[in-house]
């Protein structure tokens, strides 16, 4: 099993991965809860009856089974569902899926900042990986929006281990996971001379896994939303996966 010492610097996704997108008593994730609110508020506005009658059951499946992983991806996704839209190409200039999605982000930073929390022990994982010889070594590698990335570090605590150039927000790559321009831009940010498997990489979604192993990374997988069978029977497996922070402390020899 590997030790943290054998590793000289970590990326990590935000979403389900440090920032609980699932806070108790909420059965939707947050990001699901403001895209719904953008959905369905675009379908009063217009008066679409497929848009209001959209489900938090099909909602979640439009960001699940979106190929790509962003808020694009799912809006989209959306849209082919019921029927509003055609093709498996996103159209950028579509004026609803525009409207939906400005309206998701201007949504959603009230619910994080009212709703966000850590993942339990995020927070003291990433500056026990500081601690122990990873200061200027961190990096984030996430589909969010620079805004959204930002409040999360603030929630947890964490905004002054990853400076801005080592933050990898959607705005600085064209193409999302599961293609691989995230991580390579966040390993690129971190500017040190060594190979990418002495990287570790930290996800929960496959998508983000296919992109972190497509780097070279050594990808670890944290089940806040798919189980250790799930991640394990992937076709693109991670190289590692634990139930919760706790767990990886013990595994990579952090405690």
């Amino acid at each position: 099993m590997p030790k943290y010492s054998d590793f000289s610097a970590a990326i990590f996704d935000v979403d389900d991965t440090l920032l609980n997108n699932y806070p108790k008593g909420h059965s939707a994730g947050l990001h699901e809860e403001s895209r719904l609110r953008a959905v369905h508020a675009l379908g009063r506005r217009y008066d679409i009856k497929e848009l209001l009658e959209f489900t938090v059951e099909e909602n979640i499946a439009a960001f699940r089974d979106a190929p790509v992983h962003s808020l694009e991806g799912a809006v989209w996704n959306v849209l082919l569902m019921t029927g509003l839209a055609n093709g498996d190409v996103i159209e950028k200039n579509n004026p609803l899926f525009r409207e939906i999605v400005d309206l998701k982000d201007a949504l959603h930073e009230d619910t994080l900042r009212t709703l966000g929390e850590e993942v339990p022990g995020a927070t003291r994982f990433v500056r026990s990986l500081a601690k122990h010889g990873m200061t200027g070594h961190l990096a984030i590698a996430s589909t969010a929006i620079k805004r959204d990335i930002t409040i999360s570090l603030d929630i947890l605590g964490l905004r002054d281990l990853f400076p801005d150039k080592c933050i990898i927000s959607k705005d600085r790559f064209q193409h999302p996971k599961p293609h691989p321009e995230a991580f390579e831009l966040a390993l690129a940010s971190l500017e040190l001379n060594t190979l990418p498997e002495r990287v570790l990489a930290f996800e929960d979604d496959p998508r983000g896994i296919i992109s972190a192993k497509a780097t070279g990374l050594f990808t670890c997988a944290i089940t806040t939303r798919y189980t250790k069978k799930a991640l394990q029977e992937l076709a693109i497996a991670p190289d590692l996966i634990a139930n919760s922070f706790a767990e990886f402390e013990q595994l990579l020899d952090l405690n």
